[in-house]
C-alpha cells in the first residue's frame, strides 16, 4: 500500500482510531508535531516496522467498519419485514 493510500485510510478513521495510531508511532519516535488540527508525523521519520504496523491496524479498522455497515444494512432489512 502507498504512503498516499494509507494516508487517504487514516483520514477516514475515527478519533479513537486515530489515538491507537498514534500509539503505534509513539513506540517508533518521539518526532512529531502537535497542533490545534491534530498531530503531524512525517512518515520519512518513521521506520519500515512502524509503518507495516499502521497498514496492518489501518487494514483491521477497514475492515471492521465494512462489516458494521454490512450489519447495519442486515439490521434494516429485518426491521422491514
Amino acid at each position: 500500500m502507498s504512503k498516499e493510500k494509507l494516508k487517504e485510510q487514516i483520514d477516514k478513521l475515527d478519533p479513537n482510531e486515530h489515538a491507537q495510531i498514534f500509539a503505534i508511532v509513539k513506540k517508533y519516535t518521539d518526532s512529531f508535531t502537535k497542533t490545534q488540527n491534530g498531530v503531524l508525523v512525517s512518515s520519512d521519520n518513521l521506520p519500515p516496522e512502524c509503518i507495516k504496523e499502521i497498514q496492518t491496524m489501518v487494514t483491521f479498522y477497514m475492515d471492521q467498519h465494512k462489516r458494521m455497515e454490512s450489519d447495519a444494512v442486515a439490521r434494516k432489512g429485518y426491521e422491514r419485514r
